[in-house]
This record gives structure tokens, C-alpha cells and sequence, in this order.
């Protein structure tokens, strides 16, 4: 899918008033895993027969106001410490992990839009947000894996996917022997996190709504679950979720939030950020259990993976794309359209699904990863 309008800045949408550009993947994390000027193929030209688009990662930019690009800037300086600690196996706290969450966030989305923009695609697409209005805004989760005799190198897996393409709430980031699983979805986690949440979710398509989301049938849990969601992953040595409370402007939800009046005030207080008010806690993962992380400086180690529950990097590839079939399986789509074009759109919704299988089966038969060190 190509982008319709014309050229705007990836941060707020507007068109920008300086010729800025913005480093999608920073410069500093392109020359700390190699040659920033390495030419590598970036999707494909479908006006030339799907040829692949091939450039340099340092070209790998998109529009940005000056404004915009400065403020962002901030939050590229205070990540670098923390992704270098990340690879020395170091603990990092709560307060660094929600920032880390929020650079993905910023990532994720700019490379959705700049694949949009780089790929002449003859499907359009006209974006409804931005990075500015995507950081911190939908549950979220990072999971972090690390390897052994990993060679220097950037991937960005599962940003190749239809799913992807239509949806970017999940992809993979591989520096040096390191790997970043981000999730960030519509209400995600927070059943399992305590947190109110629609049962159903149904995503408008076509009519006078369309591109909007139904929700029904809001539940209110009286407890988090030891297992956060159904999603299932290989071990990390740190699985983090955080849920982001639902704004509400009814009266009768008083601290602005949905679910936040009588009984449950004092609960959902108790799993929100230290300080924060839209944001709740880090909940951390382990096998058969939970733990809750509110405070900002609370430290997090880094967990052990061995024995069985370590495995080849090929396979932690692959169970990305599976976890996008996951995050884009909650969510149903209700179509008003004629019945031959409801017809097309099921069948484009089926080839999207089966587009992510087989890149999950390209990746376990070793195809896709040419080297395949444990975790």
C-alpha cells in the first residue's frame, strides 16, 4: 500500500516547514551494528514488476518538521545508554523500559510509514495517525531475547508482512545478539491485567464508519491473571506488558478513564505507573506467575534461559509473524460493502493471514536466517 497525500511530516502529519529528515533507525544504532552506508533492499518497486528497492540504511529517512525532529531527538539521546546496556546484559529499570517502549513505538510506526512511502504500491492508504499520536497510546509489550556468537547486524523482521502492511502493531528488532519483540495493540493486555476491556472488537469497514472501532461489552476484572494473554512466545530473558487505561469523557468515570469510579478506583490505582495517570504498571511475565513493577527506579534483571528453553534464533523470527496472526486475529471486521466486494476484501483478509504463515514457515526451515545461534 502506497501513501496518498502528499509529503508530511512522520511525527505530526503536517506538512514539514524545513527540509529535515528523519532517521527512521538512528544513525547511532546504524553504526553501532556496522557500516551505516551498507546498501540493503528495502521491499519492492510494483510499478517496475516488484523489483526490489535497494538502497543504504543511512538513507533510510523520511520527512520531518525541524521542530519535531529536535524533539524527538531527546528521546534518541536517552535510549542509546540503554540499548548498549541491553547488549551487556545489564538491568535496566521500570522508568527505562517504559521509555524503551515508547522508542519502539516511535520506530515501529516509522517504518510503516516509511515502506508506505518507498513502495509503489497500487493499493493507497491514508493514515489516520502518526508518531506523535501512536507513542504510549495502545497496550503494549516488548520481549527481550539475547544470543551468543551473533555477528554485527540490524533486521527488521515482520516489517515485510501483508499483516504488517495493513496493521503495524507487531514486528522484531535484531541488534548485534540482541532481539526486541514489540507488540503494541488495541486492549492487548489489559484483561489480563486487571484493566477494563471491550469484549468484542469490530473493525469498521466500509460506510459511514469506516476505519472505525466498535467496541462492545466492557468487562471489569477484579485481578490480573498469572498468564497476561494466550500469546505464546519462546523465553525471554525480560516479557514485559503494559496496559494503557481507555480515555473516557463520561462524568461518571472520575479520574477520566474508563473504569476508574467506586470500587475500582483504589485497584486500578494500585496498577498504574508510579506518577502517572494514563499509564499502567510494568507487569513482568514469568513462567506460571506475575509480577507487577510500578515504581520508576524498581530495577529489572535480566532472566536465564537455558537448557530446554533455549532456541535457535530462526525460530524466535518465526514466532513474530505468529504473533501477528495473533494481535490481528482479535480483532473482527464488520463490512458494509457490496456482497462481490465483501467477497474481495475476505479473501485479501485470508491471503494476509496465509502471507504471514509462510514467512513463519521460510524462517523454521532456516531459509530465512542464514546463521541460527541459540539464545
Amino acid at each position: 500500500m502506497a501513501i496518498v497525500q502528499g509529503r508530511f511530516c512522520i511525527f505530526c502529519g503536517k506538512k514539514p516547514n524545513e527540509k529535515t529528515r528523519e532517521h527512521v533507525l538512528p544513525y547511532w544504532l546504524l553504526e553501532l551494528t556496522g557500516d551505516p552506508t551498507r546498501v540493503v533492499t528495502f521491499g519492492q518497486d510494483f510499478s517496475r514488476e516488484k523489483k526490489p528497492i535497494r538502497y543504504s540504511w543511512s538513507n533510510y529517512v523520511a520527512p520531518a518538521c525541524d521542530a519535531c525532529n529536535n524533539k524527538y531527538s531527546k528521546l534518541e539521546s536517552n535510549i542509546k545508554p540503554k540499548v548498549e546496556a541491553l547488549l551487556r546484559r545489564k538491568a535496566l529499570s521500570v522508568g527505562d523500559y517504559v521509555e524503551l517502549l515508547d522508542w519502539l513505538d516511535k520506530v515501529r510506526i516509522g517504518i510503516w510509514f516509511v515502506r508506505h512511502l518507498i513502495e509503489k504500491h497500487p493499493s493507497k492508504v491514508s493514515p489516520n495517525f502518526h508518531i506523535e499520536s501512536r507513542i504510549a497510546q495502545k497496550d503494549r509489550m516488548v520481549a527481550v531475547y539475547v544470543f551468543d556468537a551473533q555477528p554485527k547486524g540490524i533486521n527488521l523482521i515482520g516489517a515485510d508482512s501483508m499483516i504488517f502492511s495493513d496493521m503495524p502493531s507487531c514486528f522484531g528488532l535484531r541488534v548485534n545478539d540482541m532481539l526486541l519483540l514489540n507488540i503494541s495493540s488495541d486492549f492487548f493486555c489489559s484483561a489480563g491485567c486487571g484493566f477494563p476491556f471491550p469484549a468484542t472488537m469490530k473493525l469498521q469497514i466500509g460506510g459511514s464508519d469506516s476505519g472505525k472501532m466498535v467496541l462492545q461489552n466492557f468487562q471489569y476484572p477484579t485481578d490480573f491473571k498469572n498468564l497476561i494473554t494466550k500469546l505464546k512466545l519462546f523465553k525471554p530473558v525480560v516479557w514485559l506488558y503494559q496496559p494503557i487505561p481507555w480515555p473516557s469523557t463520561e462524568p461518571s468515570f472520575q479520574g477520566g478513564f474508563l473504569g476508574h469510579f467506586n470500587k475500582f478506583d483504589s485497584r486500578l490505582a494500585s496498577l498504574m505507573l508510579e506518577g502517572s495517570h494514563c499509564q499502567g504498571a510494568l507487569f513482568r511475565q514469568f513462567e506460571g506467575s506475575v509480577a507487577v513493577h510500578r515504581g520508576l527506579s524498581e530495577s529489572i534483571e535480566l532472566d536465564e534461559v537455558v537448557g530446554s528453553a533455549t532456541t535457535m534464533l530462526k525460530n524466535i523470527a518465526a514466532s513474530i509473524y505468529d504473533a501477528q496472526r495473533f494481535v490481528f486475529g482479535a480483532i473482527k471486521h464488520e463490512r458494509h460493502v457490496p456482497d462481490q466486494e465483501k467477497k474481495f476484501q475476505k479473501a485479501y483478509h485470508n491471503m494476509v493471514i496465509n502471507h504471514a504463515k509462510e514467512l513463519a514457515q521460510l524462517y523454521r526451515s532456516g531459509r530465512g536466517w542464514p546463521q541460527s545461534p541459540k539464545t
